[in-house]
């Protein structure tokens, strides 16, 4: 699949992207090659990605963002309990970061769906969720709260209350 300057993609674990640019360039006494310049959206500090144009691998992680529909069907058909949670914590942290990283929307939904359900058990036993899981949830939510920003129009701060809504008109 080809892509083009200026078009909204997401790229594996950088998240929602601008391509800012498709040339050529020279990294260390290399010859030139051609790349995508991807501009991740969203996040605070200036930040580059380079792809090379020619490398399947790494070009098949770039993809369209979500449609508008599929978002809200995804949104519409969040469940607790879709995704089992892991006790042993590698384990945990190796299964949740892979499904991250696959870039499968629904997977990702389900990480957070697990890891939200459990931060509820843990709260109600006065406890709190250990800093991994607070990590792979922050990183989960920022992928998908972004990628669904650009799919509704909306600004990322306001998915979070989106969703609830949504999924409270769905019950």
């Amino acid at each position: 699949m080809s892509f083009s300057k200026g078009e909204t993609v997401v790229y594996g674990g950088s998240g929602v992207c601008q391509i800012d640019d498709i040339k050529d360039v020279r990294f260390y006494h290399e010859r030139p090659q051609k790349y995508y310049i991807l501009k991740p959206l969203f996040v605070n500090q200036a930040q580059v990605v380079y792809v090379p144009y020619n490398n399947e691998k790494l070009t098949a992680k770039i993809k369209p963002v979500i449609s508008k529909k599929e978002a809200l069907d995804l949104i519409h058909n969040i469940k607790d309990g879709s995704l089992k949670w892991i006790e042993d914590r590698n384990e945990r942290k190796e299964v949740y970061n892979g499904l991250i990283s696959s870039g499968d929307r629904k997977s990702i939904v389900d990480v957070i769906t697990a890891i939200t359900a459990h931060r509820r058990e843990l709260e109600d036993e006065g406890k709190t969720l250990n800093q991994q899981d607070e990590k792979i949830l922050t990183d989960a939510e920022r992928r998908m709260n972004a990628e669904f920003a650009v799919a509704l129009g909306m600004d990322p701060k306001e998915i979070p209350d989106f969703i609830q809504e949504e999924k409270a008109k769905v019950s």
